[in-house]
């Protein structure tokens, strides 16, 4: 068999078109095939040619028992009487063993295989690769998948609402910088061991004891929390527990966190303040923070109205939080980071459209006016920063020469 390209070929539309000459007792007989979807039969020089579709040529062979193959099931070209025989058997996981000598369906040895022998066959479904991972996906529907991406969300954004409800209240200057808590283990998961923060909730008007900026970051407090760097580390923790976060490069880690940590936290703050019906930023120790009075409330607290008019409920929070951490025009970051948080970004894009079409009668203008929140949240973070280095140099020039909460460090000056 040779087969050579064949380019403006008459009767072709000028496609460029493999040729494929097969050769036999009997006659010569080329197949050609082009990009057309017409099938068309025509002799020249005693050679028959055949123009064959290639978006419509199906496999031939099922690799399995050698029959009339139907399409391709779980990565392997197969009839859907193997189709649904590996289906069957994968989910009985039984033990079943030949009563012959393993060889029913080995076709050098036979002309026809044994389909009644089920060890052979499903033992020759895995020889030729069948794949279990893609069965189990494809017996998933649409709205299976669907469920499953939001359950795996709504579990973890409980998590971290629970960590940030726990007693757990680090000495800020050891914590070290975004590398170190990457690499360390998931707090998260420990939320259980440390217990609720005691006398939780408090009064709205609350009035704390007077304590120095240096001792509120450095040292543990009986009764309050320093939210602005907890809730970042909810963030990060947030960001941690993602697979495709995890696949990525450090360098690439350290990029996404420095962009959407802040983000994730202000988004979080806003749908807790909406959550809990209150006018105004607060914490989940009921305070709030920071104060009306507290310089630049306004852009803390820029995402709750929009949030609001739009009418978010948490679903829809649930997915705008994990399409912002997916941002692949993050600067610097590499090609196959990019390529990654694409891939992320329109799965949960895909699942929140299929959210808003299913539940709402206008589900295409509530799919938009969720999505511009995004662009709301760029805005108020790139102000934001702005106003941390206006407000946080001064202070931190009047600490101790060794203190430093490195990792806020690395997301405000980077």
């Amino acid at each position: 068999m040779k087969c050579h390209i064949i380019e403006d070929c008459k009767n072709t539309r000028n496609f460029r078109v493999y040729q494929q000459r097969l050769e036999d007792n009997t006659r010569h007989m080329e197949v050609v095939y082009c990009n057309t979807f017409s099938n068309v039969w025509m002799s020249e020089n005693n050679v028959e040619i055949k123009l064959i579709s290639t978006k419509i040529l199906k496999p031939s062979k099922c690799m399995v028992c050698a029959r009339p193959a139907h399409g391709y099931h779980c990565d392997v070209t197969t009839c859907k009487g193997c189709k649904s025989f590996f289906r069957r058997m994968y989910l009985l996981r039984s033990e079943i063993k030949c009563s012959g000598r393993n060889d029913c369906f080995d076709l050098k040895k036979r002309i026809e295989p044994l389909l009644r022998c089920r060890s052979c066959r499903y033992r020759k479904c895995l020889l030729v690769g069948m794949n279990p991972e893609a069965l189990v996906f494809n017996m998933l529907t649409k709205e299976d998948s669907i469920i499953k991406v939001i359950n795996s969300l709504d579990y973890l954004d409980q998590k971290v609402e629970k960590f940030r409800l726990c007693a757990y209240n680090p000495d800020w200057a050891t914590m070290g910088g975004l590398a170190d808590l990457i690499k360390n283990n998931g707090k998260l998961n420990q939320v259980d061991k440390y217990g609720p923060f005691p006398g939780w909730p408090l009064d709205p008007d609350h009035e704390f004891a007077h304590q120095n900026f240096y001792r509120d970051l450095k040292a543990f407090s009986t009764d309050r929390k320093e939210w602005r760097l907890f809730n970042l580390l909810a963030s990060i923790e947030y960001s941690k527990t993602f697979l495709f976060f995890q696949n990525l490069d450090l360098p690439d880690q350290l990029r996404v966190l420095k962009h959407t940590a802040a983000g994730c936290s202000s988004l979080s703050c806003s749908f807790f303040t909406l959550r809990q019906k209150y006018e105004d930023i607060r914490q989940p120790d009921g305070t709030q923070r920071p104060s009306k009075l507290a310089p630049g409330y306004a852009l803390f607290s820029a995402l709750i109205g929009p949030m609001r008019r739009v009418g978010t409920q948490y679903f829809e929070y649930l997915l705008l939080k994990a399409l912002y951490l997916c941002n692949p025009a993050i600067p610097g970051l590499t090609v196959q980071a990019q390529h990654v948080l694409e891939r992320e970004r329109r799965l949960y894009s895909n699942i929140l459209m299929e959210f808003c079409l299913r539940n709402y009668s206008n589900g295409a203008t509530k799919f938009v006016d969720v999505i511009q929140l995004i662009g709301v949240l760029e805005w108020q973070q790139k102000n934001l920063k702005d106003l941390h280095v206006l407000l946080l140099t001064p202070v931190l020039s009047q600490l101790p020469g060794d203190f430093c909460v490195s990792f806020v460090h690395e997301l405000v000056f980077d």
